[in-house]
């Protein structure tokens, strides 16, 4: 809908008519004294927006397993949680055994705000019992745990002290929970602009979020892949160090650029012309760095320090990732200033 308003005067004040097409169809006709909420946009525009409204309740999704459907269980349940399923049950052809119910609640716990909320022996009602969460402070919280994942396998690559380079694999299942929690509440702010306003995102951050969830949550498993060839190696060499050091600052400058932009907003100090260098600066260290790895990776591939190739492509990998991270940085850093 475009349309164009007389604006009247009435004291210091001005106001226009709403369109009453969208009164009705936001609800605000039907209540006595409705209210609208007003906002500025960081491009000076004012955003009307109507009173929240809940999504009307769901019945649960119900999976039915059959004798061999435990092993497939949780794919079913992530794939429910991430579309934005409110609640599932799942149902087994025979009586759960211990080990199978311990798995299951194992895996509830990996998908942040939801819990068991009922069960017997032959089913399971899983539901959300979480309030309004903030995607930001949730993908701040995965980049930070991968920053601690790869500082970790540093410092065990310069002290050689590889008892701390095994704690790093059990943070991994943190960084997979809250990509699961990103992209859950990307969806549901895609299906319903409504819920969008609520927890305070764009749709265009809602793919930014998703894809950086996905980017960092791969980071972690290299991470992860890197350290598990650390402890068969021992020891990288000073040369792969100096790389791995570089890669820690590259990671550093993917995860600012990209948070740049609302840092720089809240600031009230946005410039599109130097985030958008800032970030292009970024994307080009990390496309340079990884490079550099490939290069490393292919020289000692055929060597008696083959071993080492497979240590170097996970550092490949997480430059690569880092470098997907920037890309999307530029485009958040476009797309506020439209």
């Amino acid at each position: 809908m475009t349309i164009t308003r007389k604006l009247n005067r009435v004291r210091n004040s001005y106001y226009v008519y709403l369109p009453l097409e969208w009164c009705e169809r936001s609800g605000l006709t039907g209540t006595e004294s409705p209210e609208v909420r007003i906002t500025e946009t960081a491009g000076g525009a004012l955003e009307i927006l109507p009173p929240e409204m809940e999504k009307p309740a769901t019945a649960p999704i119900r999976f039915a397993m059959d004798e061999s459907g435990s092993s497939s269980i949780q794919s079913l349940l992530v794939g429910a949680y991430i579309v934005g399923v409110n609640s599932f049950e799942v149902e087994f052809a025979e009586p759960i055994d211990m080990a199978a119910r311990e798995e299951t609640s194992q895996l509830v716990r990996r998908l942040p705000g939801f819990e068991v909320l009922e069960e017997d022996e032959k089913r399971l009602l899983i539901g959300d019992t979480s309030e309004k969460q903030v995607i930001s402070p949730i993908l701040k919280r995965q980049f930070s745990t991968t920053k601690y994942m790869l500082t970790g396998l540093i410092k065990a690559m310069k002290t050689g002290d590889l008892d701390d380079a095994k704690r790093i694999v059990a943070r991994d299942e943190d960084v997979d929970r809250h990509r699961y929690f990103v992209e859950r509440l990307c969806h549901l702010a895609l299906q319903d602009p409504t819920y969008a306003r609520k927890i305070e995102i764009s749709s265009s951050d809602a793919l930014h979020f998703s894809l950086a969830a996905k980017y960092i949550e791969r980071i972690a498993d290299h991470v992860c892949g890197a350290t598990a060839e650390l402890l068969k190696l021992r020891s990288a060499g000073p040369k792969v160090l100096k790389l791995a050091e570089e890669l820690s600052d590259v990671y550093d400058n993917s995860s600012r650029v990209f948070f740049g932009v609302e840092t720089q907003q809240r600031n009230h100090s946005f410039d599109a012309r130097v985030e958008s260098a800032d970030a292009l600066r970024s994307l080009a260290n990390a496309e340079d760095l990884a490079h550099r790895l490939a290069a490393l990776e292919s020289s000692v591939e055929n060597t008696p320090s083959s071993q080492k190739a497979v240590f170097v492509y996970h550092l490949v990998r997480i430059a690569s990732y880092c470098a997907d991270i920037g890309e999307v940085a530029i485009n958040r850093t476009i797309g506020a200033h439209l």
